[in-house]
């Protein structure tokens, strides 16, 4: 059935995919009800009470599954996902798998187009969903009890406009366009929030502030002017996630030990030089671990070829183990199969030195030690000349190490002298019950040393004669006028005290070595400060580094504490910290007076320095793979 004048018409039906007349009206298949016709939209009704369909009892709204609004030379619309804005700019509900109706509903639309407009009761939103629909059934309304965002509405009969048109046509917004009221109603009658603001969806979007400064936008630093202009907080590094079957927690290194530079090591050398970021590991060696393994054996297992220790990285193959360096296959001795931890004979891969990365062994003498353990040595090099007794550092290294004195690492051989130098050198024998002797060296330049015997004593026989020294230091040159400081030559000087039992040499620096051996001159320029070329940045001399090769040599390390903002010429000193494995602590700002913090900066780490584990005569090796360069400090200086 069709209306007149209307046949000639046709369109594909999206539901039914069948052909028909424009103003033709399929029959619902599954209501015993007649259809409706389309009607002029001026003699628009509520629809008669009989000829509503019978309440639906597993349902809780009707939603029409398709809809298709047609006017001539228009094209169908059809309903969009939930959740999103329709074109006629109603928001469909959330989830349209809620709602119950099975009923299909159709609407041949008048030849005008119209838009949709917010909705505040039924009767407008179906006027919005078909407009100017005449003779429609709907099925009945049934609120959501279980759902708090929809609530129950009145259903007024629709509004008509005298002109034929419904209110909601009138009203509309058009096409995209948003709805007006904070709770709009859908087309089922009821209610529920419209797209809630931006600032409540994403927090903090109203704070939103386009001028700011990106995050990732870099502040301008004034370098001249700030003095700390990296930040104090300790970044954590990256998480670093090994491929299988590697990818265990106790096979991955601590960083505070072994870090390497790169999170990712680059595939090959153009790589590296294209991301112009530096290739290289960070050693911490002796590093304080809360969990540290321990093996005491008779045999450590290394690499037949390249002497590397076995380590989780290794594969095995039947009874032997194919090296991660080299590649070579090894065989397995018969007393890797005992686990020491558990006692028992099984498989390999569950010993400690598989399970572990950080690992230290309790080596056979015989094979690991050249000769006899010797006593730990400590040899302090104090600078007394007048700046440094100005700046009242003597004060607080005699609190620290008074505090430390008894807590040196070392056993009850441990071995202690000190040194003083201005213009002379100072050596000083400590002996138990009697007073301490000075004696004074004139000539920095060619230096006569007193009986080893005499400067060198044992910390637990002489233990009150240090302490009663080193109360007396500070006054005992409080008076001290000489500007000058033999670096250098008390330097050589603690080097032949120890050099056949080795030991640690610290050293206390506040002015320029302008005396005696390894004497510099001062090469700063203050018109050259603000210069484009750094001409200062290399050692003046080689005498301090040819010092440091022969500490290296006998087992010596030389640490250096530099304090003041007077020069010093560190380029060049430093080369005897560089070269002997040493460390170098640098107070520019050092004042006991005027600067609190610096001073307690300096207490702390003088006192972790004099405390912390200490050992002696070791070699550190470290063994690369095929493809890996280690870069001698030769070429170092080469480069840079």
């Amino acid at each position: 059935m069709s209306l007149p004048g209307n046949n000639s018409m046709k369109m594909t039906d999206p539901v039914w995919n069948s052909s028909r007349s424009a103003g033709s009206h399929p029959v619902n298949l599954f209501s015993n009800n007649p259809p409706n016709f389309a009607m002029p939209s001026a003699q628009l009704q509520p629809p008669p009470a009989n000829l509503l369909p019978p309440p639906l009892s597993i349902v809780n709204t009707a939603v029409p599954k398709s809809t298709t609004s047609l006017v001539q030379g228009s094209v169908p619309s059809f309903p969009v996902p939930s959740g999103l804005p329709s074109m006629n700019g109603l928001v469909q509900p959330p989830n349209l798998s809620t709602f119950r109706s099975e009923d299909l509903f159709t609407d041949v639309a008048l030849s005008h187009p119209v838009t949709a407009a917010p909705v505040t009761n039924v009767a407008q939103a179906v006027s919005n969903f078909s407009s100017s629909t005449v003779g429609k059934t709907f099925p009945p309304l049934l609120p959501l009890p279980d759902d708090p965002h929809f609530v129950k509405q009145h259903v007024p009969p629709p509004t008509v406009h005298p002109s034929g048109r419904s209110m909601s046509s009138i009203s509309g917004h058009g096409i995209g366009s948003s709805p007006i009221s904070e709770v709009q109603h859908n087309f089922t009658g009821l209610q529920y929030p419209i797209s809630s603001p931006i600032n409540s969806i994403i927090p903090d979007m109203g704070n939103l502030n386009l001028n700011a400064l990106s995050p990732t936008r870099t502040a301008v630093v004034d370098l001249l002017q700030e003095k700390h202009p990296i930040p104090s907080e300790c970044l954590e590094p990256p998480v670093v996630i090994l491929p299988r079957p590697y990818d265990r927690d106790l096979e991955s290194s601590d960083s505070s030990v072994l870090r390497c530079t790169l999170a990712a090591v680059p595939e090959s050398p153009s790589v590296l030089k294209k991301c112009r970021l530096p290739l290289g590991l960070i050693v911490h060696p002796f590093k304080d671990l809360k969990k540290l393994v321990m093996v005491e054996t008779s045999i450590i297992v290394r690499c037949r070829s390249c002497r590397a220790y076995i380590n989780p990285y290794v594969r095995f193959v039947d009874r032997n183990w194919n090296c991660n360096i080299c590649g070579r296959a090894n065989r397995l001795p018969d007393e890797f199969y005992y686990n020491p931890q558990t006692g028992k004979v099984g498989d390999p891969s569950l010993r400690p030195e598989i399970q572990n990365s950080s690992i230290e062994f309790i080596a056979p003498a015989h094979e690991y030690e050249n000769r006899p353990p010797q006593p730990a040595c400590y040899i302090f090099i104090l600078d007394v000349s007048a700046r440094a007794v100005q700046s009242g550092y003597l004060v607080i290294f005699r609190d620290v190490l008074l505090e430390s004195l008894r807590l040196l690492p070392g056993d009850n051989r441990t071995i202690i002298g000190f040194i003083a130098v201005d213009s002379f050198l100072h050596f000083f024998q400590l002996r138990e019950n009697l007073k301490p002797k000075e004696f004074v060296v004139s000539d920095v330049d060619d230096i006569v040393m007193p009986s080893k015997s005499f400067l060198l004593f044992y910390l637990d026989d002489s233990i009150n004669a240090v302490e009663s020294f080193l109360n007396d230091l500070p006054e005992r040159f409080a008076d001290n006028t000489d500007p000058k400081c033999a670096l250098g030559s008390a330097i050589i000087a603690g080097f032949e005290l120890i050099a056949t039992i080795g030991g640690r040499l610290t050293v206390f620096q506040t002015v320029l070595p302008d005396i005696g051996n390894g004497s510099l001159t001062s090469r700063e320029d203050p018109n050259l400060r603000a210069a484009k070329e750094v001409t200062n940045m290399s050692a003046a001399s080689d005498f301090y580094k040819n010092l440091a090769l022969k500490c290296t040599e006998r087992m010596i390390a030389v640490d250096l504490f530099v304090l003041g903002d007077s020069y010093v010429d560190l380029s060049t000193v430093c080369d005897v910290v560089t070269y002997s494995s040493g460390s170098v602590y640098y107070y520019p700002n050092f004042d006991a007076c005027s600067n609190p913090m610096e001073m307690e900066r300096f207490r702390s780490d003088l006192g972790r320095y004099l405390r912390r584990k200490i050992g002696f005569e070791a070699v550190m090796r470290i063994r690369l793979s095929y493809g890996m360069l280690f870069v001698k400090p030769r070429q170092i200086e080469s480069t840079g």
